[in-house]
């Protein structure tokens, strides 16, 4: 699969790792980027359905709408939504937690000490060999 040809949605509150995380996509093919700071933004971008997303790539804890708090199960409130709506876009959960979820695509830890070139690399191989 070419990933120069999906388009990718971050879904984080954190400025600084959402950079992080969107050089990572790049390095690895993904051209197409978004970024949005909370749930609402991402399911008006799903509702609209003008670009095909390809990839969302959530942090675990972010507000679920504009002016919130923080909600720490927001990415968990996430993938549950999908699964009851049958939303079948691949996920990728970046925390600085470390999470291991059943029915996604995979989970990658973020801190310092991991390189997020090689860890994104990994996970995508499993979307070009799913597809």
């Amino acid at each position: 699969m070419d990933l120069s040809k999906i388009k990718a949605v971050i879904v984080d509150d954190d400025v600084f790792k959402g950079s992080d995380i969107r050089k990572a996509l790049e390095f690895n093919g993904i051209k197409s980027i978004m970024t949005v700071r909370n749930q609402e933004k991402l399911w008006e971008q799903i509702c609209r359905g003008e670009d095909k997303i390809g990839l969302i790539v959530t942090d675990m804890q972010y507000p679920l709408g504009e002016g919130e708090a923080v909600d720490e199960e927001a990415g968990l409130k996430l993938i549950e939504r999908m699964e009851k709506e049958k939303i079948e876009i691949p996920v990728i959960v970046c925390s600085s937690l470390n999470y291991r979820i059943p029915n996604i695509l995979g989970s990658i830890w973020y801190n310092k000490l991991n390189d997020l070139d090689f860890s994104f690399k990994e996970v995508l191989g499993k979307l070009e060999k799913d597809r």
